[in-house]
C-alpha cells in the first residue's frame, strides 16, 4: 500500500510540475505575438507546447489516476507500471527539448515515436490486469474504451510522419490526420478516461437507477466517438457517405448530451456533499464538456462548419475548452476531492486562481473568434491573451506549490459509513449487467 500511495503521489506532483512547464510555454507563445523575440521560433516552441501539453501533462495525469485508482493496489503496486509511466516522461521531455531546436526534425519524431510505443505497452499491461478485477462493468468499458482511443489515435502521427518524410503535398490528408488525432484524443481517450475516473469514484454512493444510468451512458458516449469523428472530414468530402456518418454523429452527440444532463440531474445528492471549490470547478468542467458537445453536434450545419474550421482562434479556442476548461479543471477537482493536496487556504486559492484564468482566457479566446467571424478583430485580444497567459502560469504554479505543501494523501472524500453499502449495491448492479 506504501509504496502505491508514493508513486501515486510522485506521478501526479510531476504532472502538475509539466502543467507549469506548457503554461510557461504558452505564456512564450504570446509573447512573441506581442513582443519581438527573434531567437525563439514560433512553431518550433507551437510544437514543444502541444506535444508536452497532451504528453508530460494530460495523458501523464490521467494514465496515473488510471493506474492507481481504477487497478486494485495487488495490481497497480507492480514495478512495470513505474517503468511505463517514466518511459511516458522521458520520451515528453525528449519532445519538449528537442521540438524548440529543430521542429520536425530526427530527434522529436524519434522521442514521438517512442513516446507512443510506451503507451502501447501500458495500453498491453492495463487491460490486461483491468480485465482482471472486479471493476464495474461501466468503469471497464469507459477505461478500456479510452486507452484503446489513445492507441488508435497514433495512426495520426504516423500518417503525419509518412507525408512529412515522402515530402507529399496532399493537403487534405494532412489536416485530416491531425484532425483524426486530436479528435480520437479529445473525444476519445481524454473524455472516456475522465468518466471512467468520476463514476469510479462516486458509484459507491449511487442507487441502483444511477448505476443503470451511468452503464448506459457510457455506451452512448463510447458509440458517439467513431460517427462524430466524420464531422472533420465535411469540410472537403460533402459526398452523401461522410454526410450520413456525420449526421448520426451528430444525433448521437446530442443524444447524449442529453442523457448526460439527466444522469448528473439524477446524482445532484452525490454532488451536494462536495465543498464549495470542488462543486464549482467540478460545474465549470462539466459545463466545458457540455459545450464541447454541442459545439461539435452543430458542425453538421454547413455554412457553421465551414465557418469554424477556417477560423484558426476558434479552433484554438474549442482546443483549449477541452484540454483546459474540461480535461485541465476536472483533474483539479479530481485532485482535490481525493485528498491529493489539504484542503486549506493555500490550495483552495491556487485552485480558484488557475480555474478563473482558464474561464477567462476561454472567454478571451472565444471573443477573438467571434471577432474574426464578424470582422471585427481586434489587436488588442492579444495583449488580453498575454495577460491571461500570465494568469495560467501564476495559477498552475500555486497548485503545483499547493500539492507539494500536502505531506501525505490523507483525506477521501467519502464517509466511512457509507463504503460499508458498496458491496449491497454492486450485488444490484450486477443483477443489472
Amino acid at each position: 500500500m506504501h509504496n502505491s500511495r508514493k508513486s501515486k503521489k510522485f506521478w501526479i506532483g510531476v504532472a502538475l510540475i509539466n502543467l507549469v512547464i506548457v503554461a510557461v510555454l504558452g505564456f512564450v507563445l504570446r509573447s512573441k505575438i506581442v513582443f519581438s523575440i527573434p531567437f525563439i521560433d514560433f512553431k518550433y516552441t507551437l510544437h514543444a507546447h502541444s506535444h508536452y501539453a497532451f504528453g508530460g501533462w494530460v495523458t501523464l495525469a490521467l494514465l496515473t489516476l488510471l493506474t492507481y485508482e481504477v487497478l486494485p493496489v495487488s495490481r497497480n503496486r507492480k514495478p512495470i507500471y513505474n517503468w511505463l509511466l517514466a518511459g511516458i516522461l522521458l520520451n515528453a521531455v525528449g519532445m519538449l527539448i528537442s521540438f524548440p531546436v529543430q521542429g520536425y526534425g530526427f530527434y522529436s519524431i524519434l522521442f514521438s515515436t517512442l513516446f507512443i510505443f510506451v503507451t502501447y505497452g501500458y495500453s498491453y499491461v492495463f487491460i490486461k490486469d483491468l480485465l482482471k478485477t472486479k471493476n464495474s462493468r461501466t468503469v471497464k468499458l469507459l477505461s478500456i474504451s479510452a486507452i484503446t482511443y489513445l492507441v488508435v489515435s497514433s495512426g495520426g502521427p504516423f500518417t503525419l510522419a509518412y507525408l512529412l518524410a515522402s515530402k507529399s503535398g496532399n493537403a487534405f490528408l494532412y489536416r485530416d490526420s491531425i484532425y483524426t488525432y486530436l479528435h480520437l484524443q479529445y473525444n476519445g481517450f481524454f473524455t472516456l478516461a475522465i468518466m471512467a475516473l468520476a463514476f469510479n469514484r462516486i458509484e459507491h454512493l449511487m442507487n441502483k437507477d444511477q448505476l443503470k444510468m451511468s452503464y448506459r451512458f457510457a455506451h452512448i458516449l463510447n458509440f458517439t466517438v467513431a460517427p462524430s469523428m466524420f464531422l472533420n472530414y465535411l469540410w472537403h468530402y460533402p459526398n452523401n457517405l461522410y454526410r450520413v456518418l456525420a449526421v448520426v454523429g451528430s444525433v448521437s452527440l446530442a443524444v447524449c448530451t442529453i442523457y448526460f444532463l439527466v444522469t448528473a440531474w439524477s446524482l445532484r445528492p452525490v454532488f451536494k456533499k462536495n465543498i464549495t471549490v470542488i462543486k464549482l470547478i467540478g460545474l465549470t468542467a462539466i459545463s466545458a464538456f457540455v459545450l464541447k458537445m454541442v459545439m461539435q453536434a452543430f458542425t453538421i450545419f454547413p455554412s457553421l462548419g465551414q465557418l469554424v474550421f477556417a477560423n484558426r482562434p476558434m479552433i484554438i479556442a474549442f482546443l483549449h475548452l477541452v484540454l483546459l476548461g474540461f480535461v485541465s479543471l476536472y483533474i483539479v477537482a479530481h485532485l482535490l476531492y481525493g485528498g491529493y493536496m489539504q484542503l486549506n487556504k493555500k490550495s483552495i486559492t491556487a485552485a480558484y486562481v488557475f480555474a478563473v484564468a482558464v474561464v477567462v482566457n476561454e472567454l478571451v479566446l472565444f471573443m477573438q473568434g467571434t471577432g474574426v467571424m464578424f470582422m471585427t478583430n481586434s489587436s488588442n485580444y492579444n495583449w488580453l491573451l498575454w495577460g491571461t497567459g500570465a494568469w495560467l502560469v501564476v495559477g498552475s504554479a500555486m497548485m503545483a506549490i499547493a500539492y507539494y505543501s500536502t505531506k501525505k494523501i490523507g483525506r477521501t472524500a467519502i464517509n466511512p459509513q457509507q463504503i460499508q453499502t458498496t458491496i449491497l449495491q454492486r450485488k444490484n448492479y450486477n443483477k443489472y449487467e
